[in-house]
């Protein structure tokens, strides 16, 4: 039944967008990505069976990070999405009040602890067979405000943007601020980035023919992600890193990583597996009645 994914597409980032509205209300911190992120993954969890499988590491290391896997076993297609999340400061610096054009995701600029690149260079330069992206999560005030209701990419409480986009915004504010004289570039202002942004359905709820099966193809994603980098590169003036991203989203059949495997292994559908380093959700569509097909339990266990 697509209809379920495709419904939780729809009503996850008003659920998120309110959340983080509440945030106001805590006494002390701030939900952190991690949280929406777990969020997200729970929400999943719900649909987990023989159709999709959710592994965590033991500990996860990279906050609210997570990998995607649309795995077509009949014709052994596969699509990997990484996806780093990042979210929306809050509306009050201290007792200052942030204007609506200039809220921002602070820790874009992120650069781990002794590492050498910033994090969002990390990501973009992700290895084959990954396709890296950005999810954004927003407040729902902000994504309901006028300021964004004219023309452009819809504001919610979850986006998506592909991280090369999103990493030439980051290292031209990088090089403005190095130049002499020096300049800033507001690039992490979500007024800036909106027109790099596209919604969760894009991956949830891709269109086209999903042959009875309740999760999508790792094509019907590939083509749905292609139409959004098209779209997007209307917007902007995109030049780099276009012949990769292409290639990947056109050549699904060939994308299998030593790192996940090629095959799930035989198991519960919710599962610990501690050689990874972020959770990965896999989708399977076009189960065969043979061992190609994982044997999938509902139960929950440590993979050693």
């Amino acid at each position: 039944m697509p209809n379920t994914i495709c419904s939780l597409a729809k009503t996850l980032p008003l659920l998120i967008g309110q959340l983080l509205d509440r945030e106001e209300k805590l006494k002390r911190g701030r939900f952190r990505e991690e949280t929406m992120t777990d969020i997200f993954t729970g929400a999943l969890a719900a649909f987990s069976g023989p159709e999709l499988v959710i592994q965590y590491p033991i500990e996860a290391e990279t906050g609210g990070d997570l990998d995607l896997r649309f795995w077509h076993v009949k014709s052994g297609r596969s699509l990997y999405l990484r996806v780093q999340a990042k979210r929306l400061n809050a509306a009050q610096t201290g007792t200052k009040e942030v204007k609506i054009s200039n809220r921002s995701y602070h820790e874009l600029l992120h650069k781990p602890p002794k590492a050498s690149d910033y994090q969002f260079q990390t990501l973009v330069n992700a290895p084959t067979p990954w396709v890296p992206l950005y999810m954004f999560y927003n407040h729902q005030s902000v994504a309901s405000d006028a300021y964004f209701s004219g023309s452009g990419p819809t504001v919610s409480g979850v986006n998506l943007a592909f991280a090369t986009d999103v990493a030439v915004e980051l290292t031209s504010k990088l090089i403005a601020a190095k130049n002499i004289p020096k300049s800033i570039k507001h690039h992490k202002r979500l007024s800036h980035l909106r027109k790099h942004f596209f919604g969760l359905e894009a991956i949830l709820c891709p269109h086209g023919s999903w042959a009875g099966a309740s999760v999508p193809t790792p094509d019907l994603v590939a083509t749905s992600l292609s139409e959004q980098w098209n779209k997007q590169g209307e917007r902007s003036s995109r030049k780099d890193d276009e012949a990769i991203v292409m290639r990947k989203l056109s050549e699904p059949d060939q994308l299998l990583s030593s790192e996940t495997g090629e095959r799930i292994p035989d198991g519960p559908a919710i599962r610990i597996n501690q050689n990874l380093k972020r959770p990965l959700i896999s989708f399977i569509s076009g189960r065969t009645d043979d061992d190609r097909t994982p044997s999938i339990g509902p139960s929950i266990e440590v993979l050693q």
